[in-house]
């Protein structure tokens, strides 16, 4: 059997003016060509009666909707139909695909008869169609909730990154000036200047210990709108905050540690002078 699929043409690569509307590839066999199309919008007749389709030999048509009977129970309940269009039992097969992918709306297979009689597999062609128009719409429905869930997420991620930014550059400023401080009296404390002053500091970085820092203003108070930042850019400054922090650290540890050896050397002279 002479039979491909193609998956672009004309219809396919402009852009659809009705946003609704989920069309399948085209399924080409023997002459004949296939498209389904499927919306949760449209009327039934509304898709029917499509320009695109105007010169369509068949267009098989079903519909699925919610019934408004009242039910007994909390179960939905439902109203299906078909219209064959001249393709005995077409339009039957697009209904059961309606109700096998529990989709609600309407979907047209339509085909151009090429002149060469197609026997049953017809039927799979029209199945396909309609199936894949279906999953059009339900692939866009997971994107557009799985991009709403991303947009949520980063909302909850964009606040925690704010407030922990500013945090982080008030923890900056403090070591900062504790690095500072230490570092002066390191170097002090080598060169022997005011010793009395050194050996209280060196009393003290032995104790290990580091000032907690102030509770952190909001961002708009220290000068950066972090509120205005992307996400994005948001992660790549808390990595350079951690990064900043880390490299403090190692200089508060170097000039505590320059001060105990300090401490250490003034002792040694001391023990070594004549009482």
């Amino acid at each position: 059997m002479a039979q491909k699929r193609k998956h672009s043409n004309e219809a396919l690569e402009k852009p659809s003016l009705e946003p609704s509307i989920y069309r399948s590839a085209p399924i080409e066999d023997r002459d004949s060509t296939f498209i389904g199309l499927y919306s949760p919008d449209l009327s039934p007749k509304e898709l029917q009666k499509l320009p695109e389709l105007k010169s369509a030999s068949h267009c098989m048509l079903a519909w699925r909707r919610e019934s408004n009977q009242q039910s007994l129970t909390s179960t939905r309940q439902y109203v299906t139909g078909h219209d064959d269009d001249g393709e005995k039992y077409g339009g039957k097969k697009v209904e059961h695909v309606l109700v096998n992918m529990k989709a609600t709306g309407a979907c047209v297979v339509a085909r151009w008869y090429g002149g060469t009689m197609l026997g049953q597999v017809r039927f799979a062609h029209i199945e396909n169609c309609a199936s894949e128009a279906v999953r059009q719409w339900s692939n866009h429905i997971g994107e557009q909730q799985a991009k709403k869930r991303r947009i949520e997420e980063e909302v909850v991620e964009k606040g925690k990154l704010v407030k922990a930014l500013a945090k982080r550059d008030q923890s900056i400023s403090v070591l900062r000036t504790l690095a500072a401080e230490k570092e002066k009296l390191a170097k002090d404390a080598a060169e022997g200047k005011d010793s009395a002053t050194a050996q209280a500091i060196i009393v003290d970085a032995t104790r290990d210990t580091i000032p907690t820092p102030p509770r952190p203003e909001p961002s708009s108070q220290t000068g950066i709108d972090y509120d205005s930042m992307t996400v994005k850019r948001l992660r790549a400054l808390d990595k350079a905050r951690d990064a900043t922090l880390a490299f403090l650290l190692k200089r508060i540890d170097k000039a505590e540690s320059e001060l105990t050896k300090a401490a250490n050397k003034q002792e040694e002279e001391r023990k070594s002078q004549p009482p």
